[in-house]
């Protein structure tokens, strides 16, 4: 079973979050947009799990007693970087990046041991569309740049998911195997 921990982006910023792709979509770039309902924050990413590990994944999920925050979506941005985009994200306002951190860190550290070990820095973000080519790599970069601050609104986080990941031709098929309340 494949899983990672999530949490999904509510609305209103969900909606702005679309209307955005569309801008993406316009630049003409070669993209593979995330779809809607697939769009959220990754906290960890645990990947292929025995049935007995995705077990104790839900269980000290479960212990956790974590606080929910009112976060703004703040800035677009892409990885490795905006002269070489090979994923396009949001982020969170730096009045609120350390909330998202600690929440999230709070989670990784639950799961020590257990999953894929990643040596990368948590940064909390949400990927919006993955580049598939450098075609309108220009148009892409310059969108980048141009709504490097721009606000998707609030959002309130309010739950923190494990969920399985199905690849398919089409795309990954996202389904919710725990769900735990962010107080």
């Amino acid at each position: 079973m494949r899983l990672f921990v999530a949490m999904d982006v509510p609305e209103p910023a969900l909606g702005a979050i679309t209307r955005f792709q569309g801008d993406l979509a316009a630049t003409g770039s070669d993209l593979k947009l995330v779809e809607r309902e697939n769009l959220h924050f990754t906290v960890k990413f645990l990947g292929e799990v025995t049935e007995a590990e995705a077990a104790e994944a839900k269980s000290r999920l479960a212990r956790l007693a974590l606080k929910g925050a009112e976060v703004e979506l703040r800035g677009v941005g892409a990885f490795p970087d905006v002269r070489g985009p090979r994923v396009v994200w949001a982020g969170v306002s730096r009045d609120h990046r350390t909330l998202v951190e600690s929440l999230a860190m709070e989670a990784i550290a639950s799961l020590d041991g257990l999953g894929e070990r990643d040596s990368r820095p948590f940064q909390p973000h949400v990927t919006l569309a993955r580049v598939r080519s450098s075609k309108g790599a220009g148009e892409l970069t310059a969108l980048i740049r141009e709504r490097s601050d721009f606000s998707f609104g609030s959002a309130k986080l309010t739950e923190l998911k494990l969920k399985s990941s199905r690849l398919t031709p089409a795309g990954p098929v996202y389904a919710d195997v725990g769900v735990y309340a962010l107080r």
